[in-house]
């Protein structure tokens, strides 16, 4: 069980170590980093392997997802970035994608892939996420980490709620809205909160409307 644990988490620094590299390559690098605070509405689809179960046989569960705004403008806050003067000059976000890849494991006893452990116990192992901004003038991506945590990420009913981060997760990050983040970013799922005999499997979720981020 340790060695497969291992092998998910060696597996998740691999692949977002290369996500974020690409990624890098491909946003503005040049774009400053931006100050402030803002909140966006996102939608988005994530995925689980091994697939989530009614029994599952996982002692980990790799955890990855994508989200964007539905629309232009569904972004609101307060941001800034400093101009060639050395003054702060104000920034329109109108939209944020989000790209984040990790594990999840149980709190407690239980396969993390189990319906009873993932509503209840689940909680980070590890997650990078990073967000690439929409914004007038331009401004820097962000890139959060969250590690560990002594709480569940999941809550709600009928359906399950993801929220990042966990109780007790340590978060870190660079870019826009650092050097301190909060990074809260709740996931408004079509899992069902109530476990039964007809429950799953779920390879993959919805992130539905009403599911939104905030920074930092």
């Amino acid at each position: 069980m340790i060695r497969k644990l291992l092998g998910i988490s060696a597996a998740v620094v691999i692949s977002t170590a290369a996500l974020t590299a690409v990624d890098a390559g491909v946003s503005g690098a040049a774009a400053p980093p931006a100050t402030g605070s803002v909140s966006c509405n996102v939608t988005g689809i994530g995925k689980f392997s091994p697939k989530l179960t009614l029994l599952g046989n996982a002692t980990a569960v790799k955890f990855r997802f994508k989200e964007a705004t539905p629309t232009s403008g569904g972004c609101t806050g307060s941001v800034s970035v400093p101009n060639s003067a050395g003054f702060l000059s104000p920034v329109t976000v109108t939209g944020v994608k989000v790209k984040g890849l990790g594990y999840l494991v149980p709190t407690g006893p239980g396969n993390a892939n189990a319906c009873s452990v993932f509503t209840a116990s689940d909680t980070i192992g590890s997650i990078t996420v990073k967000y690439i901004w929409a914004a007038t003038p331009a401004i820097a991506p962000t890139v959060v980490t969250y590690n560990g945590g002594s709480g569940p990420i999941v809550s709600g009913t009928p359906l399950d709620t993801i929220t990042l981060p966990a109780t007790g997760t340590t978060v870190t990050g660079t870019g826009s809205f650092g050097p301190t983040f909060t990074a809260l970013n709740t996931m408004l799922t079509n899992i069902p909160a109530t476990c039964g005999s007809g429950w799953g499997p779920f390879p993959s979720f919805n992130i539905g409307l009403g599911s939104t981020i905030s920074l930092p």
